[in-house]
């Protein structure tokens, strides 16, 4: 509350530094309205309208503040004068706007609004019925520029316009003064104040008559029209158990719920329906919301005048109407209004409600007592404060229905009519072709709501051989044959293009498969196809499958001996594939070569130097003990290496045959592939030699440049690159780097050479002895395996074992 005070008198201090000179915000009591201009004033208004706030609240802060009371009245003259357009007599244009003011966004002399939250209601599930009314954001205030009543009462504010036209033109636009006159140049003042428009024109015109002559007589041709301008803002108090009590200003349109509606409401202490409007210390009318907004009876919503006084009374009773409802709520109720009265403002039963009855849960003598309240009594039953109204749903389950599903054309639930038979309703959702004749099943619900089954012939059925009498909730099933035989197919391997299994189809030959399988690859031998097939349950051979071998046409022609093998279910066909068909093998050598890039192999045995041959050589920076092959997980092959130590690290690996100084970063295409150690160097040397190994598809062949760096990484003090040199050993590398570390398992430290082969650590009784250094190499020290101390537990089991053996042992010795 504190932080929004402070909001509004900052808004304040900006608008009143905006048009005055005071040097103390806290102190106004030196601002004089007298020394401000129009524009000034205008400025504050403006400001005033854009900060949110209303003249009221800002008034009501600079009195705090130490202006007195006839420098606020002061500021609210001059405002009013600029609002009426200098109050002239004379002279107005046509193209002066004779639009009413808005006053749609009034708010009340009380500025703490927002902070009045009554939530309480919120958590208890239902709301007050009506509430919603005022918790919208829609707006209710009369529309400024609609016609004004005939029975509108002229007061202090309102703006007149009188046109005079004919023989004499000239239009008068003023406001009645406070003492309730207009002041027309050549006639004076003419009181208007309390008088109806009807009466107000009437005055006037007599009034005016006396310099307009032609007004009047046999034959006028003067003539004067009489409307409402701008018309005057009225303060209302609303007061009693409403939101936001406090004084309000309104437009003079205003009815008794236009202010009740500014005020946020009744709370929730307030009543919907005894609303008194106080006029002159006179009760004037009784507004009740629910007649008014929910019935259209407007009796007892006045059109308000200066001063009236709006007062909220507490409700009296109220009752809790929930359950099957259209609209569940908290609902105020008159005496001698009755359960009947309560249906029709809630809307009545929603569809899924049970109609014939409702539950009252009352308060009486002490104790609470359920009174169930049927139909015909609704209109006598009278309502008590307190009351909870319950209206039950109709049950969620169905009466007189049966259902279908299965082989049949139109599945689901239908209605049982009386001596409904299962001929009739087989008719009725018509029976599949597909469907099992031979058995169907009717599961019936009994009373005691156990399961029991009718079983029927599907073909006597229909033929009218049998027929059931259905009973309610009965479900019937007719079966699918697909769903009572084993689904029959065949399958076709090999040298196809879509291989794998299919329906089977009575009469199929193996041509008939292979179309339907795409047709055959350009690798089919078809001079040998073989079908397996299934040994019959009633054969006496001990054999897995029948065997069948013949050929068939490469154009599938149907003239063939195998047009006339027909598939039975279940048939295996495999197209193998020619002896001396191959595929075009391709391999890849990049880095240090004349020409890098894809090369195919021309035999089975191409080699290493085979392909470098091919490549143009090496270039004169080539490292050959540095190169690497990378070959495809999925080719079984037969390079041996001196270690497998390097294949548990293999992405680590790649990276370490891929990514050297002169090549480019691991690709996804090496994701799945593995490096295999080679000695390029050697076999290069020597072409017969085991080192020149055999190329497969998908090879790749890295060769680096001349390497000058030896990577350590694992468990020492300072992973890092060390510059290769020649005279120092594995030993040193590690010093270089700073020592093992404490979790270093040094026997186990191993070196993986650029070419990918891994060398590690053996020792000879006491004596090390370190593998060589390369350059390009990466020396590897792994982690000691950490050891799990054994609960107590465990130990004490350990011990009992032990202890248990010990005995057995002894008994035995003995």
């Amino acid at each position: 509350m504190q932080t929004f005070i402070k909001r509004i008198f900052l808004l304040l201090a900006i608008v009143v530094a905006s048009i005055s000179n005071a040097q103390d915000i806290n102190d106004l009591s030196s601002v004089n309205v007298d020394d401000l201009s129009d524009k000034q004033v205008q400025a504050f208004v403006d400001r005033a309208e854009s900060s949110g706030l209303t003249m009221q609240q800002l008034e009501l802060l600079a009195q705090q503040r130490g202006m007195s009371s006839m420098q606020i009245s002061k500021l609210r003259s001059r405002i009013a004068k600029l609002q009426s357009a200098g109050g002239g007599d004379a002279g107005l244009t046509g193209s002066d706007s004779r639009l009413r003011d808005d006053y749609s966004n009034q708010e009340k002399v009380g500025f703490f609004d927002d902070l009045i939250e009554t939530d309480s209601l919120k958590k208890k599930g239902l709301k007050i019925f009506g509430s919603e009314i005022f918790e919208s954001s829609f707006t209710f205030e009369p529309s400024p520029n609609a016609a004004t009543p005939k029975n509108y009462v002229l007061g202090p504010g309102d703006e007149v316009i009188i046109d005079v036209y004919g023989a004499s033109e000239i239009t008068y636009q003023q406001v009645i003064s406070p003492d309730g006159n207009i002041l027309v140049s050549g006639v004076g003042p003419i009181s208007l104040s309390g008088l109806s428009v009807e009466e107000a024109k009437n005055r006037t015109f007599n009034r005016l008559s006396t310099i307009y002559s032609g007004l009047k007589g046999r034959n006028p041709n003067t003539y004067l029209q009489f409307s409402i301008g701008n018309i005057r803002t009225i303060k209302v108090n609303v007061v009693g158990n409403v939101k936001r009590p406090g004084t309000y200003s309104l437009s003079s349109f205003s009815s008794a719920f236009n202010a009740l509606y500014a005020a946020g409401g009744p709370n929730e202490d307030g009543s919907m329906r005894n609303i008194e409007v106080i006029r002159n210390n006179e009760k004037i009318a009784t507004l009740d919301i629910y007649k008014y907004f929910y019935f259209g009876e407007s009796g007892g919503n006045p059109q308000l005048r200066d001063e009236d006084i709006i007062v909220v009374r507490p409700y009296q009773n109220r009752v809790k109407f929930a359950g099957s409802v259209k609209q569940p709520a908290i609902y105020e109720f008159m005496d001698g209004e009755s359960v009947d009265d309560l249906l029709k403002v809630s809307g009545g039963f929603t569809p899924e409600g049970k109609k014939d009855y409702l539950n009252i849960f009352r308060l009486g003598n002490g104790r609470k007592t359920v009174k169930t309240v049927i139909k015909n009594e609704f209109d006598s039953s009278s309502l008590v404060g307190g009351d909870s109204i319950y209206v039950a749903p109709i049950p969620s389950y169905y009466s007189g229905r049966i259902k279908v599903e299965g082989a049949v054309h139109y599945p689901g639930y239908y209605e049982l009519t009386e001596n409904l038979t299962l001929s009739e309703i087989l008719k009725v959702v018509e029976v599949s072709r597909n469907a099992f004749k031979e058995r169907g099943n009717i599961i019936r619900l009994n009373n005691d709501l156990s399961f029991s089954n009718v079983t029927f012939n599907v073909s006597n059925v229909l033929e009218g051989k049998e027929d059931h009498e259905l009973l309610e909730d009965d479900l019937i099933r007719v079966a699918s044959i697909f769903d009572v035989e084993e689904r029959k197919n065949v399958t076709i391997l090999g040298e196809v293009k879509n291989g794998g299994k299919y329906p089977f189809v009575e009469g199929m030959t193996v041509e008939d498969l292979v179309t339907i399988s795409g047709g055959l690859l350009s690798s089919a031998n078809t001079s040998s196809v073989e079908v397996a097939r299934r040994v019959s349950k009633d054969s006496k051979e001990f054999r897995t499958a029948f065997l069948f071998d013949f050929s068939i046409a490469e154009n599938l022609e149907t003239d063939t001996s195998a047009s006339t093998f027909v598939l039975e279910p279940f048939d295996v066909v495999t197209i193998k594939a020619t002896a001396l068909f191959r595929t075009q093998k391709t391999v890849k050598i990049e880095g240090e070569v004349m020409k890098p890039g894809v090369y195919a192999l021309e035999t089975e045995e191409d080699k290493i130097t085979d392909l470098i041959a091919r490549a143009g050589g090496l270039t004169t920076y080539a490292y050959p003990k540095g190169a690497s092959l990378i070959r495809d997980l999925s080719i079984n092959d037969d390079v041996t290496t001196e270690t497998s130590i390097g294949n548990t690290y293999r992405r680590q690996q790649l990276e370490g045959l891929i990514k050297r100084d002169s090549l480019d970063e691991i690709g996804e295409e090496y994701v799945d592939r593995e490096g295999v150690g080679i000695e390029l160097d050697k076999a290069l040397s020597d072409p017969d030699s085991k080192h020149n190994i055999i190329l497969q598809d998908g090879d790749v062949i890295s060769l680096p440049k001349q390497l000058q760096t030896v990577r350590v990484r694992g468990e020492v003090l300072y992973p890092t690159r060390v510059k290769y040199d020649k005279s120092t050993n594995f030993k040193n590398y590690i010093s270089l780097s700073g020592g093992f570390s404490d979790k270093a398992k040094k026997s186990k430290a191993y070196v993986v050479y650029p070419n990918g082969r891994a060398r590690r650590t053996k020792s000879f009784l006491w004596i090390k002895l370190y593998p060589n250094i390369e350059p390009g190499s990466d020396i590897f020290v792994p982690q000691q395996e950490v050891k799990q101390k054994l609960s107590v537990q465990e130990v004490l089991g350990i011990t009992s074992s032990l202890a248990t053996i010990a005995l057995i042992i002894d008994r035995l010795t003995n």
